[in-house]
């Protein structure tokens, strides 16, 4: 090595430290991804993991038929080798987001049935409903926390409704649901651990009772209709429903929150840019696509190589671990101009905030269904739209979001 590249990797290496361990990396996660990628985009970094930041590297890595989930290689070293003596992470390995094909495939398509394009569009009248009911109470005080009082509630009522879930048991699964998604950070310590072994048995004691309950009466929902499927691997077991339930109210309530929540506060934060989108509604598109750019959800997504992998003009090798950061490809400026700039007008985005590849998200048009309707209405409806209090930041780096979100704003007249 150069004493040029040792620098670059020196540089990089420094920024993935503040980035995983600094409060001010986790406060400020942009600009730790640009100098990663300035001094080595694809980053053997001293955490044994490569790390990738350039978007047509994220891109062709993810479409590599040589890239998988494998949790025994990412996992592989951590916990001194004894990681499967812990439920939480046990549960991952069991969950289809790890699995890989033919398993993966099996799974995803009798899933993917509840999922078409026909059936998330029924949901457009129960999303408006809910919404509308949920705003009420904020419409009569001037504002609150929407985050908490109006997203959550939504986006869990939506997948809720799905497995049959009922609505009250939301504020109790979202606890454990967090605690359960520790295991997600590369920095997690001993004691988050604890707590996301005990998340997961209390998951799976929840939604094994559910599982049990509807195998003994059918009910008109997603879970009644995956025990009855048979699909040409056999009907699914009850290991299997178990984890499906977990994963569908996991990914559709926590994350979709985030979607809608990082959305208004961009568009407050760029009132601008809400302008544009009051004045023509048809760039509502173009909004939601640049949100998904500008705040994902998630900004790290795991990944595994089964063979030899080239990616910008490096070799990464068999049985790697890959951290691949989402939020830094769609800042590069390389595919995005200005990329640190909030624009509802962007063409031509190339998003890969769902994920590419065979785990590509299940639930994207779900969860942009709700991304139009929210919107639409904050936008047509409210007025003298304001942040009451800088939001409290999460810090995590895998998902970092927000706390809260405390807005004001008047009726529109």
């Amino acid at each position: 090595m150069t004493a040029v590249a040792g620098q670059q990797e020196h540089a990089a290496n420094e920024a993935l430290a503040e980035l995983l361990f600094s409060p001010e990396g986790l406060a400020d996660p942009f600009s730790r991804y640009r100098r990663i990628r300035e001094s080595a985009p694809v980053h053997w970094s001293t955490l044994g993991n490569w790390v990738l930041t350039r978007h047509d590297d994220v891109d062709n890595f993810l479409r590599s038929k040589h890239v998988d989930k494998n949790v025994h290689t990412w996992m592989g070293g951590r916990f001194s080798g004894q990681w499967e003596q812990h439920h939480a992470l046990r549960k991952l390995a069991a969950n289809m987001l790890w699995m890989n094909p033919p398993d993966h495939t099996r799974l995803r398509r009798i899933v993917n049935r509840a999922f078409t394009p026909k059936r998330v569009r029924e949901h457009r009248k129960v999303i408006e409903r809910r919404f509308d009911s949920l705003m009420r109470p904020l419409e009569e005080a001037g504002g609150g926390d929407i985050c908490n009082l109006v997203f959550f509630p939504l986006a869990f009522s939506v997948v809720a409704g799905l497995i049959g879930v009922p609505d009250e048991d939301g504020a109790m699964l979202r606890e454990w649901i967090r605690d359960f998604q520790r295991i997600f950070e590369v920095g997690m310590t001993d004691s988050e651990l604890r707590t996301a072994n005990e998340a997961a048995a209390a998951l799976d004691g929840y939604f094994g009772s559910l599982v049990r309950s509807r195998q003994r009466a059918r009910a008109d929902d997603l879970l009644s209709a995956l025990i009855d499927a048979d699909d040409e691997g056999g009907p699914l077991e009850f290991a299997e429903l178990v984890q499906l339930c977990h994963m569908i109210i996991a990914a559709g309530s926590e994350t979709t929150t985030f979607f809608l929540t990082n959305g208004v506060h961009q568009l407050i934060n760029h009132p601008d840019q809400a302008d544009l989108v009051r004045a023509d509604l048809s760039l509502l598109g173009g909004a939601i696509d640049e949100v998904l750019r500008y705040a994902p959800a998630a900004h790290m997504i795991p990944r595994t190589t089964t063979s030899p992998v080239e990616v910008g003009g490096v070799t990464i090798p068999a049985d790697a671990r890959v951290m691949v950061m989402i939020a830094a490809a769609n800042r590069d400026p390389e595919r995005f101009p200005d990329p640190d700039r909030f624009d509802v007008t962007r063409t031509g985005s190339a998003l890969m905030s769902y994920g590419l590849g065979t785990h590509f998200c299940l639930g994207w048009r779900l969860a942009n269904l709700q991304a139009e309707v929210v919107f639409h209405t904050v936008l047509t409806r409210y007025t003298d739209l304001t942040l009451l209090e800088v939001p409290r930041p999460r810090t995590r780096v895998a998902v970092p979001q927000v706390e809260n979100l405390r807005i004001g704003f008047r009726l529109a007249r």
